[in-house]
């Protein structure tokens, strides 16, 4: 049975780690035994099925400042945890002996944390492991010259490939990543990766909108507020992420009382509301897209821009051009509200959507074979 370990550190939202044990639960399903290594912190709505998850002690960001360390509790990370996570991660290595390494997003992002991935790399390597990386369709567009040629050289010093989730015809992974072309004979590109599908839950008169996994963007969240005041009636269902979800969903009750709004914490009935409600509203991270996509769901995209983020803008008119989305670049709730009254006027898709869904399944045999 071949073993795969996967090296994961989400620091803001939850997207990383979902793909990753999409990924692991692939693996498993295909055969293999699956370790998912995280670093971020714990998230428990998200099930890791049959693959072992090992928690690293957990590291995090302060909003979208990657250049500092932080405890989920917002201290900065010192020495101490830095050391503890080095000896925890080395002791997950060790426990798996796997003959496959996947390390999520490095060298393609991740910089701040290279001295644990390298030395992963090495230690598995030492045990005669395959090395891959994983990356998702458009990464953020390095900002900083120089940096896709370090990357590149930690990818060929140490990698045999690099899996590239999306597909080439919808976003090509050049939009995101310059030189994406000098690498070209390391990436292999699998497909988006989705999770089965779930059986539909929900009232099919809701408007779901998510901000994500993450605590950015809850302008969002204020914009339905108001965008729910003005519409026929109809409930909003505010999904709330971050690790101070609970009260933040409590402000957004405060803030919508008298409007048709239930504001909740991020669950795992998402992806099976989304293939009810009449509409949905989020953030254009990878997984959020996948869902929708998959789903058929009328749907307006709000990609999040804070701090000069381009990637999810990238993504939502790369998926606006095949017609999955509606797309709106300002949190503000009567352009919202005119935004998803055109999204329910399309109405649900029909057929299976127009990208390549097999990620999960095709990534699973590139591992295992």
């Amino acid at each position: 049975m071949t073993r795969v370990a996967f090296l994961v550190c989400h620091l803001s939202g939850s997207g990383h780690l979902a793909r990753t044990l999409t990924l692991a639960k692939a693996v498993e399903a295909a055969g293999g035994a699956a370790t998912a290594i995280s670093g971020g912190r714990p998230l428990p709505h998200l099930d890791p099925g049959p693959a072992r998850l090992v928690q690293l002690p957990p590291v995090a960001v302060a909003g979208l400042d990657y250049s500092r360390l932080t405890t989920p509790d917002g201290a900065p990370a010192d020495d101490a945890l830095t050391a503890a996570r080095a000896r925890r991660l080395a002791e997950a290595l060790e426990e798996a002996r796997p003959d496959v390494l996947v390390t999520e997003l490095y060298p393609f992002g991740r910089r701040i944390l290279s001295a644990e991935f390298d030395a992963a790399v090495v230690q598995a390597r030492g045990m005669g492991a395959r090395v891959l990386a994983s990356v998702r369709d458009i990464p953020e567009p390095p900002r900083r010259p120089g940096r896709v040629a370090a990357a590149h050289a930690v990818l060929r010093a140490g990698y045999d490939g690099a899996l590239v989730h999306g597909d080439p015809a919808v976003a090509p992974f050049a939009l995101g990543w310059p030189g994406a072309a000098e690498i070209a004979d390391l990436t292999r590109a699998t497909g988006y990766v989705a999770a089965p599908q779930p059986e539909p839950v929900g009232d099919p008169d809701e408007v779901l909108v998510a901000e994500g996994g993450g605590a950015l963007g809850r302008g969002l969240l204020s914009a339905a507020v108001e965008a729910a005041r003005r519409d026929d009636g109809r409930t909003w269902r505010l999904r709330v992420g971050g690790a101070d979800a609970a009260a933040a969903a409590a402000a957004l009750t405060r803030l919508a009382r008298g409007a048709p709004v239930i504001a909740e914490p991020a669950a795992p009935d998402f992806r099976a509301r989304l293939r009810t409600c009449a509409a949905v509203v989020s953030r254009f991270g990878y997984n959020a897209a996948v869902e929708i996509a998959q789903a058929g769901a009328p749907a307006v995209a709000c990609p999040l821009s804070d701090g000069g983020e381009r990637e999810q803008g990238l993504r939502a008119a790369a998926f606006a051009r095949l017609g999955i989305v509606e797309t709106l670049d300002a949190d503000d709730g009567p352009a919202l509200l005119a935004a998803v009254r055109r999204a329910r006027n399309k109405g649900r898709a029909a057929g299976p959507p127009p990208l390549d869904l097999r990620g999960a399944v095709v990534s699973a045999r590139l591992l295992l074979g």
